[in-house]
């Protein structure tokens, strides 16, 4: 059988996709289209905001016109909990796959944490 759409299933697990974040540093130019905004939206919503409180989200927008920001990608790094950091090239990702990314990282979280004797949810 097919799994529902991603935000489906990570509203029905009741634990939120953003739950192992610590920071996330997005830099863009608005004037690019991108996952930047899409995901930036996500971050500021009211859930993960919830559901992660302590998040600390830093926005540059690149100004694109001249220098090196007119030279430089979008991009987003993110830390988690245990100080790894991903740096993620916007311009090469869509916002499903920044979810697949912060969940791949999550999975190995969690699968640390049940080495450690926390029992499987």
């Amino acid at each position: 059988s097919r799994l529902p759409p991603l935000p489906l299933r990570m509203a029905a697990n009741k634990l939120h996709w953003a739950r192992y974040l610590t920071k996330a540093k997005l830099e863009f130019s608005p004037f690019h289209s991108g996952s930047a905004l899409g995901f930036l939206t996500q971050l500021n919503s009211k859930g993960v905001r919830e559901a992660v409180p302590k998040l600390e989200v830093t926005v540059k927008r690149l100004r694109g016109s001249s220098g090196d920001e007119a030279a430089r990608n979008p991009q987003m790094s993110v830390t988690f909990v245990d100080g790894r950091e991903v740096l993620l090239d916007l311009t090469e990702y869509k916002v499903k796959d920044l979810y697949a990314e912060i969940e791949v990282q999550t999975g190995r979280l969690e699968l640390e944490a049940m080495r450690r004797g926390k029992p499987w949810i």
